[in-house]
């Protein structure tokens, strides 16, 4: 196929790497140079692959959005003139609203870790699957994403926002990895916004054993959230803590507490 990728960060470096294996690959950015370069992932360079400034996408047969979660109403007036299939890789759930905007939108969720080093260099810090629906893509057959189609891709993104509303913004707040949620008194902070998460959405079946091996498996990992306030950047609390406030119809102080939190954190923007 001919992949585009918009947004040259972590997880866009990630996927351009692998595909590029298999696929012909352009990865769409903001700077002003057209070239053809190789990406280096964990010390290997992948297959050549095109760069292009984002005001020249061309209709491929398939796009992802890589970018954060804010930067996609920027990137709205590229792609939905498009009649490809295109797939968003973000965070949270506030994304959800930009699908009546496209003809093919699809969504999908990146279970695996990745690290941006340098300009075209990537980290694979933990690998994992990429689960997106609610339409088979058959040539999205690489060994070492996993592709994974889910017939009810809803549940699943509302899965990853319980995980990220648990471990980010108490791992952010407090500055530890994410294994520290196991440890009081950490675990008491993230329990509570489970609980909360729980009272705005009652019918979704999660349990908080689910998260705690998410934080095992990752007790090593520095959240994203907490990366970005590390590197002085925007976070993600507003499609993530943000949304789920939005939906909330009972009180939720310690959701509210830590929005507020990383919101002063991350200073004026």
């Amino acid at each position: 196929m001919n992949i585009g990728i918009i947004g040259a960060g972590a997880i866009g470096l990630l996927l351009a790497s692998y595909l590029a294996e298999e696929h012909a690959v352009t990865l769409y950015t903001r700077q002003e140079n057209d070239e053809k370069r190789t990406i280096l992932r964990d010390g290997q360079e992948s297959p050549v692959i095109r760069v292009r400034q984002i005001d020249r996408l061309e209709s491929e047969d398939l796009v992802f959005i890589a970018t954060k979660s804010y930067d996609i109403k920027s990137v709205i007036p590229f792609v939905e003139r498009l009649t490809c299939p295109v797939m968003f890789l973000q965070n949270g759930m506030d994304h959800l609203k930009w699908k009546h905007q496209l003809r093919h939108p699809l969504f999908g969720v990146v279970e695996h870790g990745a690290m941006r080093v340098g300009p075209f260099e990537v980290r694979h810090t933990g690998k994992g699957r990429i689960r997106y629906g609610d339409q088979l893509i058959p040539a999205l057959m690489q060994e070492q994403l996993r592709f994974e189609c889910e017939p009810d891709m809803e549940s699943v993104l509302l899965t990853k926002l319980f995980i990220n509303v648990v471990i980010n913004p108490v791992t952010a707040y407090y500055g530890v990895e994410n294994g520290r949620l196991l440890e009081t008194p950490y675990r008491e902070e993230a329990r509570q916004l489970f609980d909360e998460m729980q009272m705005i959405f009652p019918q979704h079946p999660i349990t908080y054993a689910e998260i705690e091996r998410v934080m095992l498996n990752t007790s090593k990992n520095r959240s994203s959230m907490l990366r970005d306030l590390e590197y002085g950047r925007q976070t993600e609390v507003e499609p993530i803590l943000g949304y789920a406030l939005r939906q909330a119809t009972v009180v939720t102080p310690r959701l509210s507490f830590f929005y507020d939190q990383i919101k002063q954190k991350e200073g004026p923007r």
